[in-house]
């Protein structure tokens, strides 16, 4: 594994939010890159997709959320003991792959019709990862006592649904809530949680 990795992404949590989490959940040490806006006009004609979040790996650059999160999963042995498990947390991250595309159409819901509809989208896909989270939830945390890049996903784009659509009832989702709070009693999250730069 890389003795150093560097996140670069805005000083925002959005996209970049599940792999800090990642690395502080690991307790692996890295470079946590936040760029400005000026910083970044200057650095986007240097990236793959002229698109953040990047990932520095020994001179290599990984784009793309979600690849990012991958691979920094497999590297800090939090996907899984087995190809079964790493499907588990894929199906997990998938859903949540959904749920952030909510989070972007929440994000640029102007008027209170469209945040209406986009909550209302949001808590069907809710529901179908509930229904999931339900068959796939082996203890704690969807793969057991441990939490997982599966885990990490769901809090992520949940504290940022919160955020944007304040009518979301999370109460309709037990197991999600469930895995949530868990996750945040973690105490490596909980100290990032409390100690992480203030923003949306």
């Amino acid at each position: 594994m890389s003795d150093q990795m560097k996140l670069i992404f805005f000083d925002v949590k959005a996209r970049g939010e599940v792999t800090r989490l990642l690395f502080k959940l690991a307790g692996k040490d890295f470079i946590d890159c936040r760029l400005t806006m000026e910083e970044w006009a200057e650095f986007k004609p240097s990236t793959p997709k002229g698109q953040l979040p990047l990932l520095e790996v020994d001179g290599k650059v990984i784009c793309e959320s979600f690849a990012i999160a991958r691979y920094v999963a497999r590297e800090l042995n939090l996907y899984g003991s087995s190809n079964w498990e790493a499907a588990v947390v894929d199906m997990i991250v998938e859903s949540c792959s959904g749920l952030f595309e909510q989070g972007v159409r929440a994000y640029y819901a102007k008027t209170e019709d469209e945040k209406a509809e986009v909550t209302k989208k949001t808590a069907e896909v809710l529901q179908s990862t509930e229904k999931l989270a339900v068959q796939l939830k082996k203890g704690k945390f969807i793969l057991g006592d441990e939490a997982s890049l599966a885990d990490t996903a769901l809090y992520s784009i949940i504290e940022i649904l919160q955020e944007l659509l304040k009518d979301l009832k999370m109460d309709e989702y037990p197991t999600i809530s469930e895995l949530i709070k868990n996750y945040t009693e973690i105490p490596a999250v909980a100290d990032w949680l409390k100690t992480r730069p203030d923003n949306k």
